[in-house]
C-alpha cells in the first residue's frame, strides 16, 4: 500500500504485515482577499513521524515483504488490492485421495487448483484513520482456519461467517515520536518469519516453524516507533490463532523489530496465554528472526545475496492429565536475486513438538499416531517475475519425520465419510513438486 496521493509511509509490523499511509500536513494556502498589511501565512510544523518516518530505505529484499513499488488501483481515499494464486502440485507418495499432508500451502495432489484468492480495500487517504478489509477464498483458507475450534464455544461465531475474512481492522494514528498506531480487529501474524501471503516469501510453501505457529490474531494492537529504526508492538488477543476464545483469559504478546540499516532486520516476538480447550495449561512462546542482506550488487550478474534465520522455543505448563513440555524449532534460508526477474532460494527447517500441541492436525477427524513428533524439511525454489505484478514459481520440497506423519499412497481421508475402519496412511518422508502462478495488484 503505497498510494501516489500520500507522501509518507509508516510500516506497521514485522516485515510485510501492515502498512498505513499518512498524508503530510500541508501549509495553509494564502488568502487571495488578504490586504498587503496581513502577515504571510506560516507553515504548520510537521510532526516527527512525518519529517523522520520509521524504517527509511529499501527493504523489498526482506522475506515477508511485498516487493511491488506501488498499487495499481487507487480510488479517492482508498486503495484496492487483489490476488489470484493458482498452482499445480504433485506429491511423490501419490496419495489416492489427492490430499497433501502436512502443509498449509497448495494442499492438493496432481491437480490444478486455487491456493488463495484475495480482494480488499484499505483506507489510505483520510488523515490519521486506519482501516482495512480483505476477503479470501481457496485451499489456503481450509488449511489455516479449518482447525480453529474456538468458534464452537457458544453461538453467533462460526467459520462460515469468519473464515473468508483475511484481514479486518480499524484504528487511529497519533503523531507520537515516529508514529503510534492503535488498532483493533483481525490481523495477520508473522510468528515464524514467513508472511501470510506466499507471494511475499522467499519460498512458496512455508517453513515448519511458520506452519506450526499462528497465521492470524484477533484482538487489539498498539504499535509505537520510539526511534526511526525501532518498532515496538503490544498485543491483547483472543488466543493462539483463534477467531474466538477457548476461555476467559486473553492472550498477551509483543513484537520488537530493529532495523539499524536497510540491510539488516532483527525481530523478537512473544505470545503467552491459556490456549488449550480445557484452559488448564499456560503457553509461553518466543520467536526470534534475523534477516541480513550480506551483499548488494556484488557482481553485474547478482543483484542481492541474503540470509534469514528463525529460532523458536515454547513452554507449556502441566495440565490436568498432561505433563509440562518444551517445543520449538528453527529455519535457515538463503536467497540469490540475479536481477529483477530471476531469483533462487534454498531452505531447511525443523520442529519438535513432543505432545503435538501446535503441529498441523489431520483433516476429516482423523487421529495421528501417538508419539513425540520431530519434523524436518528441505526446499529449493526458483522464481521468475516478468513484471512486478506476475510471479511464476517452481519448487521442490522434501519432508521428513521421526514417526509416520506424511501422507502416503493410501491417503489420509476415507472414501466414505465416517468410515470407522479407515486408518490414514502415513509415512516418514515424502517429496512434492509445485508450479505456481500469482498475480497481485
Amino acid at each position: 500500500m503505497r498510494p501516489h496521493i500520500v507522501q509518507t509511509l509508516i510500516t506497521l509490523a514485522v516485515p510485510g504485515m501492515l502498512t498505513v499511509s499518512l498524508p503530510a500536513v500541508a501549509a495553509p494556502a494564502s488568502d487571495a482577499q488578504a490586504s498587503p498589511s496581513d502577515s504571510a501565512p506560516v507553515a504548520r510544523p510537521q510532526t516527527l513521524d512525518q519529517t523522520a518516518p520509521p524504517f527509511p530505505g529499501d527493504y523489498t529484499w526482506l522475506n515477508g515483504t511485498n516487493y511491488q513499488a506501488s498499487p495499481l488501483v487507487v480510488t479517492g481515499p482508498v486503495t484496492w488490492t487483489g490476488m489470484v494464486d493458482v498452482y499445480y502440485g504433485y506429491a511423490t507418495n501419490g496419495p489416492k485421495d489427492h490430499t497433501v499432508f502436512p502443509t498449509t500451502t497448495a494442499p492438493r495432489h496432481n491437480e490444478l487448483n486455487l491456493n488463495l484468492g484475495l480482494l480488499g480495500v484499505e483506507v489510505t487517504g483520510v488523515p490519521n484513520v486506519i482501516g482495512k478489509f480483505v476477503l479470501q477464498t481457496g485451499n489456503y483458507v481450509d488449511t489455516i482456519t479449518g482447525t480453529d475450534a474456538t468458534v464452537n464455544r457458544g453461538a453467533y461465531s462460526s467459520l462460515a461467517s469468519l473464515r473468508h475474512v483475511q484481514q479486518a481492522y480499524v484504528g487511529y494514528h497519533l503523531p507520537v515520536l515516529h508514529g503510534l498506531n492503535l488498532m483493533t480487529g483481525l490481523f495477520p501474524a508473522y510468528i515464524g518469519l514467513d508472511s501470510y501471503l506466499p507471494q511475499e516469501n522467499w519460498g512458496y510453501t512455508h517453513n515448519l516453524v511458520s506452519d506450526f505457529t499462528p497465521y492470524y490474531l484477533m484482538g487489539a494492537v498498539a504499535q509505537l516507533y520510539p526511534r526511526q529504526d525501532l518498532k515496538t508492538e503490544f498485543w491483547l488477543v483472543n488466543g493462539w490463532q483463534s477467531l474466538s476464545s477457548f476461555g476467559d483469559t486473553p492472550g498477551v504478546g509483543w513484537s520488537v523489530n530493529w532495523r539499524p540499516n536497510e540491510r539488516l532486520s532483527l525481530t523478537q516476538n512473544m505470545l503467552s496465554g491459556r490456549f488449550d480447550p480445557d484452559q488448564t495449561r499456560w503457553r509461553t512462546y518466543t520467536d526470534t528472526t534475523l534477516q541480513w542482506q550480506y551483499a548488494k550488487q556484488p557482481t553485474p550478474w547478482i543483484k542481492s545475496l541474503a540470509l534469514a534465520a528463525v529460532g523458536d522455543i515454547g513452554y507449556n505448563s502441566a495440565g490436568v492429565s498432561s505433563p509440562e513440555t518444551w517445543l520449538g524449532g528453527g529455519a535457515l534460508l538463503h536467497r540469490i536475486e540475479f536481477n529483477d526477474q530471476w531469483a533462487f532460494s534454498a531452505r531447511g527447517s525443523f520442529f519438535s513438538d513432543p505432545q503435538r500441541l501446535v503441529a498441523l492436525a489431520l483433516p476429516a477427524g482423523q487421529v495421528a499416531p501417538d508419539g513425540a513428533l520431530m519434523a524436518a524439511e528441505a526446499t529449493a525454489n526458483l522464481d521468475y517475475k516478468p513484471t512486478p505484478w506476475l510471479l511464476y514459481r517452481l519448487e521442490y520440497r522434501h519432508d521428513f519425520s521421526n514417526v509416520p506423519n506424511i501422507a502416503g499412497p493410501g491417503g489420509i481421508t476415507p472414501a466414505t465419510p465416517g468410515d470407522a475402519a479407515f486408518r490414514p496412511d502415513l509415512r516418514t518422508n515424502g517429496g512434492r513438486v509445485t508450479l505456481n502462478a500469482t498475480i497481485r495488484f
